[in-house]
């Protein structure tokens, strides 16, 4: 079932799992049609798509999942369906080299500035955590 945010349940067993290898995460990404700023925002009013928010979202994180050791490895538009079905606008992979680094990277200092972006273009998404077990140039 989509989501906007972990559960208590789910962030504790994530944070709390003894696996320190490299982890990559599959994001399921759904866009609301017209980004949602939040009044005392600079953006806000702006007539624009929501992909465009999350975008500052993605660019702005990017910057701080490197200074952990993170990195984006894929960000792109979903074209569609060859097996199965859903409705999702966009998929993104992000890399870590320990589950601790994503933790880092969303204690950020720069965390709180960048996350309205997320929250005014993102309507829902899935995110699947894994643990690395083949990724061609990419080590752990």
């Amino acid at each position: 079932m989509p989501a906007f945010q972990p559960t208590a349940d789910q962030f504790r067993a994530f944070r709390d799992d003894p696996y320190d290898g490299p982890i990559a995460q599959v994001n399921l990404l759904k866009f609301r049609v017209k980004a949602e700023y939040q009044p005392d925002d600079p953006e806000h009013g702006n007539d624009e798509p929501g992909r465009d928010a999350y975008q500052r979202y993605a660019d702005a994180f990017g910057v701080a999942a490197a200074d952990v050791g993170g990195t984006c490895l894929l960000m792109g538009k979903a074209e569609r369906y060859f097996i199965g079905n859903g409705d999702w606008d966009a998929v993104m992979v992000m890399h870590f080299p320990k589950r601790q680094a994503f933790i880092a990277a969303l204690n950020h200092k720069d965390y709180q500035s960048m996350a309205r972006h997320r929250e005014a273009g993102l309507l829902c998404q899935e995110l699947i955590t894994t643990r690395v077990e083949r990724a061609e140039g990419i080590t752990g």
